[in-house]
């Protein structure tokens, strides 16, 4: 088969990064580069011009901006504009695409706008609010792999013969084990401490359910174990469970001690049907030494290493997270998403390998694009049940049409169908049916 040959006057990380995301991610088909204008002008099979320099009898062309050859970070003066639907920047006046897709693409999956980051949220995270995404309505889609797919088709205009291979939708359900017993699992002190404040609070119902959970009597309500595993054994299921486990309790990290038995014997349960992942905690601060001793903590448990991650709070520091997880062999991060709105924090629902703009290399671990939250249905977007259902249908749709990964986050409390998650089994429930569909 026929490899595409593509010309352009200097390769750089950047341009290396991004060529093979698209060629052997995206659209995977095999591809060379070269800097050659002979080479290039001589080569018989399919081809394709990254430069402004024109080659008679070649159509397939992109015009580069001047992002993949820079090596600094610096304000990007973008503009965004419609074509075939999709919305587009990097624009230029000729072309065999009217924008430079490559350009484009490595600004939104490299998170290149979020080290131009100067007011961030109550949690030092990058506010939706402030992306190009949001602002131009793009945000709930996988603007990246919707590009690619248009470029696909206008590379077989010009060369019919040449093939690609499909990616295959994955669905990948998660949750986070943040508090794994609502009452269970504590020390003495912090027990006292919760019955105390309570007590002054006049929570009675609380008061009632705290002894009867202590006592036996009745089933801790955090401790959805059970019912999570007949789901996912129901739609034949790999989820993956990511376990907070902070040395410290503090205001953020209230998971219960992870040296404990109770802790210890959950983690070895859910290890016999799923991955087993760690949930750094809020205050490690993507510090290596602290998420080193958390994962430590869980991985004593079983009988692999860990290597999948998501940070808890969803608390991204860009590159200072990622360089923490490859420090520590973490392969798979699951972090790339917004608290606040469900949609794709990079514009795509293919895993990549994350680009460290600050050092202008590519690190060895693969992202993958977290695109609904349980808490963020009900309590940012403050959906209904139905309006919530509508979201996933429309969500899974879209992934589903460039086959990419739809990875969902859920809590083992939110689907304890009780208090203010009354109902929210249904949602868990039509989201696990929709996914494997």
């Amino acid at each position: 088969m026929a490899e595409l040959l593509i010309y352009t006057p200097q390769i750089t990380q950047r341009v290396k990064y991004i060529f093979q995301l698209f060629f052997d991610s995206l659209i995977r088909t095999p591809y060379n580069i070269t800097t050659d204008e002979a080479v290039f002008r001589d080569y018989n099979g399919p081809k394709l011009n990254y430069s402004t320099t024109d080659f008679p009898g070649v159509k397939l062309q992109v015009i580069p901006s001047r992002l993949l050859v820079e090596n600094d970070i610096r304000h990007q003066n973008l503009y965004v504009s419609r074509w075939n639907q999709l919305d587009i920047f990097y624009a230029t006046d000729k072309g065999s695409l009217p924008f430079d897709i490559f350009s484009a693409t490595f600004y939104l999956v490299s998170r290149y706008e979020e080290y131009l980051l100067k007011k961030s949220d109550e949690h030092k995270r990058f506010p939706h609010k402030n992306s190009l995404a949001h602002k131009n309505y793009f945000l709930d889609r996988p603007l990246v792999n919707l590009w690619a797919e248009e470029l696909k088709k206008i590379i077989l205009t010009e060369y019919p013969a040449i093939s690609f291979s499909e990616n295959k939708y994955s669905f990948i359900p998660t949750i986070d084990i943040d508090v794994a017993y609502a009452h269970l699992g504590r020390n003495i002190f912090v027990t006292i401490g919760s019955y105390l404040k309570a007590l002054s609070r006049l929570q009675i119902k609380t008061l009632i359910e705290k002894k009867l959970v202590l006592l036996r009597l009745k089933k801790d309500p955090y401790d959805t174990f059970s019912y999570q595993e007949s789901i996912f054994k129901k739609y034949n299921l790999h989820p993956i469970y990511f376990f907070l486990a902070a040395g410290k309790r503090s205001s953020y990290d209230k998971n219960i001690p992870p040296g404990s038995k109770r802790f210890k014997r959950l983690v070895k349960k859910l290890s016999s049907y799923a991955e087993i992942a760690i949930h750094p905690s809020y205050r490690s601060k993507s510090d290596p030494k602290i998420v080193a001793e958390e994962i430590k903590m869980v991985e004593q448990n079983i009988s692999k290493k860990i290597t999948c991650s998501r940070q808890h709070f969803l608390k991204l520091s860009l590159p200072d997270t990622y360089r923490c997880l490859a420090e520590l062999g973490i392969t798979d991060d699951y972090s790339m998403a917004y608290a606040g709105t469900v949609g794709f924090r990079a514009s795509i629902c293919t895993p990549f390998f994350f680009y460290d703009l600050k050092a202008e290399n590519v690190l060895p671990v693969k992202v993958h694009s977290s695109s609904i939250m349980d808490g963020t249905m009900k309590d940012y977007l403050t959906l209904s049940r139905a309006d919530s259902i509508a979201v996933i249908r429309e969500l899974v749709s879209k992934i589903k049409s460039v086959n990419g990964e739809f990875i969902p986050i859920w809590h083992n409390h939110s689907i304890n169908n009780q208090g203010r998650w009354e109902g929210w089994r249904t949602i868990f429930e039509f989201m696990m049916e929709t996914g494997v569909k």
